[in-house]
């Protein structure tokens, strides 16, 4: 899907909403046992996911920041991006963004609310408007609104594998 899908600043926020209640929403309601079994062999536990969602919007924080100051003026030191890498046609986390797991559900909950904040508080100093760009591992270069549209994605697009319906005996609560 084009990140432009995630509409204008206001849009991609309100979908970050969005999915961040739902999320929420599926993590205390589910059964204990489904929070710590890996989604299909070799796959992360839901609890993983929910961690790596919460490292890549810390990391989209300091780049909405690093924007912010490019656009101030300031001169910052280049910094290195290696371009994403795939396994079997599909994205694989970059390594600053794996999950260490072991998270109890209290501590990945406390992880999200944290990261949100810092996402929402850099993303309401930003200029969406400018046109300073941060390359992303997947999409290449973006501006701020393409980074905020990226999280939009990003979280949707874990949101949905986790919303899959599971085996029968799974132990998933279903909302």
């Amino acid at each position: 899907m084009a990140l432009e899908a995630y509409g204008t600043w206001e849009e991609a926020l309100a979908r970050l909403g969005e999915s961040r209640k739902a999320l929420l929403a599926l993590l205390q309601g589910a059964e204990p046992a489904w929070l710590t079994r890996p989604l299909r062999e070799g796959a992360w536990t839901p609890l993983m996911v929910a961690e790596h969602i919460a490292l890549v919007e810390e990391s989209t924080a300091r780049v909405l920041r690093r924007l912010r100051r490019l656009a101030a003026g300031e001169e910052l030191p280049p910094v290195p991006v290696k371009p994403g890498e795939y396994k079997d046609g599909k994205p694989q986390a970059p390594e600053g963004v794996r999950p260490q797991g072991g998270l109890s559900r209290e501590e990945v909950l406390g992880l999200l609310a944290r990261a949100r904040a810092l996402l929402l508080e850099e993303a309401q100093k930003a200029d969406p408007t400018h046109p300073a760009t941060f390359p992303h591992p997947f999409f290449g270069d973006l501006t701020a609104l393409g980074w905020v549209r990226a999280a939009a994605y990003h979280e949707a697009h874990h949101l949905k594998a986790l919303q899959r319906p599971s085996l029968p005996g799974s132990g998933r609560t279903r909302r």
